[in-house]
């Protein structure tokens, strides 16, 4: 096993065994039993670490296939962080066909707009830049969006994190962004949007509304 580092949210996890998997309810599904063939990786959920079992999530080829177990600590074999695929321009290692989709088209001409801030990139660019796996959706019907993560971003007011979205999203790629810092997060757009005087912020407990979604960041881990 490589040496890991802190493990969080959005995190990806390769082990070897579908042994390795706690599940808690029901048993594996089809599909994810499908998924764990090409590739055995799960994407870390929000909770806490309990007696070494991690919170994961095993992810289908639909948006609906999501499935909540658990895996042990001593089973990790490899872990990415999303700022690894950024660091590392993993984009780079994909077929030529893969990276001209538009979501890594936008991907890699949004990385100088973002110079200045410590980010990573999750969801299915991702999980396919770790794996191979084609998960990067264009379609008529949908185009995979940008899930990107900011890092001990400094505070932005709402004027500025709509100019930042509007320079995030100008390449015709939704970009979804999470403001976080270890288990809390929100999301960029909903604190730029300014439809409640709260935000919603998702932590290890459940989703708390608060008034100062930086504030709270900065108090919590």
């Amino acid at each position: 096993m490589e040496r890991l580092t802190a493990i969080w949210p959005n995190d990806l996890l390769q082990f070897t065994s579908l042994q390795d998997l706690v599940l808690t309810e029901n048993p594996l599904p089809g599909w994810a039993k499908d998924s764990l063939s090409e590739t055995k990786t799960v994407v870390v959920r929000r909770g806490l670490i309990n007696d070494n079992l991690i919170p994961v999530g095993i992810r289908g080829y639909e948006r609906r296939q999501r499935f909540a177990c658990y895996l042990n600590v001593a089973a990790i074999k490899k872990q990415y962080h999303p700022q690894y695929f950024i660091q590392h321009n993993s984009w780079e290692r994909l077929s030529e066909d893969r990276q001209k989709l538009p979501p890594f088209q936008a991907l890699q001409k949004i990385v100088p707009l973002l110079s200045n801030f410590q980010w990573g990139i999750g969801g299915s660019l991702g999980y396919e830049m770790a794996t191979g796996v084609k998960m990067v959706k264009n379609t008529t019907e949908h185009v995979s969006d940008l899930d990107l993560l900011l890092y001990q971003t400094p505070t932005l007011n709402r004027s500025q994190a709509q100019e930042l979205l509007q320079k995030l999203n100008q390449y015709h790629v939704h970009a979804d962004v999470q403001v976080v810092k270890g288990q809390n997060g929100f999301s960029l757009e909903e604190y730029a949007a300014n439809r409640s005087k709260k935000t919603l912020v998702k932590t290890a407990a459940g989703p708390l509304l608060v008034v100062d979604p930086w504030q709270f960041l900065q108090e919590n881990k």
